[in-house]
């Protein structure tokens, strides 16, 4: 892929599928190939890597063609700038950084290249990276991120299992779910239907039970052992259709 008028305040030199840029300040022209297909990121925002970051490096960014320039890789750690590595002459490869244990995960890099004499030559690349960490996978598991799912699950008729945990909440004793009629949209409660109670520790799934047709909304509580509620959620009104929603588990 051949890239044309890239300018250095969005020039990026990346390999795999990790994305790190590399900036530079000021502007100037450069025309350059690569044997391979290479991604390029054009942000100036952010940058950021999980667990590791592929930086490619080339002693010709820049529009240098000085035989015998190398590439020196840095990095700025709380204001101590140190070198991460040194390259050979002519090399134009990439390098896989990591972040040790201990070490700070937020890392600034320069990109810097030397003629064969050990003369800084061109303009030097900066970036600025914010380095994650990926956790071990935990169990799987559905969520429905919709605003109204509650209501479309209701509306079409369909099963409902409501999660509950007295982990939710330090100290906690029992847990109880219940389904409160309301007057209308937007309206009053008038009556309030139990659905579920169990004391700690207990987590696990109940259904939807005893809600007929009108305005309803689902409470859970979590309380201590005087009886204090600790937390309490509450989903949004939804209207059930006539006919009464029953599940059986």
């Amino acid at each position: 892929m051949k890239l044309r008028e890239a300018h250095k305040n969005a020039f990026v030199a990346v390999a795999c599928a990790t994305a790190l840029s590399v900036l530079a300040d000021g502007e100037s022209s450069v025309t350059a190939w690569a044997e391979d297909t290479i991604a390029v990121d054009v942000r100036t925002d952010e940058c950021r890597a999980v667990g590791q970051a592929v930086i490619g490096y080339s002693p010709s960014w820049g529009g240098i063609t000085n035989a015998g320039a190398y590439v020196v890789l840095q990095k700025v750690v709380g204001g101590v700038t140190t070198t991460v590595d040194t390259f050979a002459a002519d090399a134009e490869a990439s390098y896989s950084y990591a972040p040790g244990d201990g070490d700070s995960s937020f890392v600034r890099f320069i990109h810097r290249v030397y003629s064969s004499g050990g003369v800084e030559i061109g303009e030097p690349l900066v970036r600025d990276v914010a380095f994650g960490y990926r956790s071990a996978e935990g169990a799987e598991f559905v969520a429905d991120s919709r605003a109204d799912s509650l209501q479309l699950a209701v509306k079409e008729r369909k099963p409902v299992a409501l999660a509950y945990s007295t982990a939710w909440a330090t100290n906690a004793a029992a847990v109880s779910v219940f389904a409160v009629q309301l007057s209308g949209s937007g309206g009053v409660p008038t009556a309030t239907n139990a659905m579920f109670s169990a004391a700690a520790d207990a987590e696990g799934m109940t259904p939807m039970r005893g809600v007929g047709m009108g305005w309803w909304r689902l409470v859970c509580q979590v309380k201590g052992e005087s009886g204090d509620t600790l937390i309490e959620y509450l989903t949004d009104e939804f209207k059930a259709p006539g006919g009464l929603i029953l599940s059986f588990w």
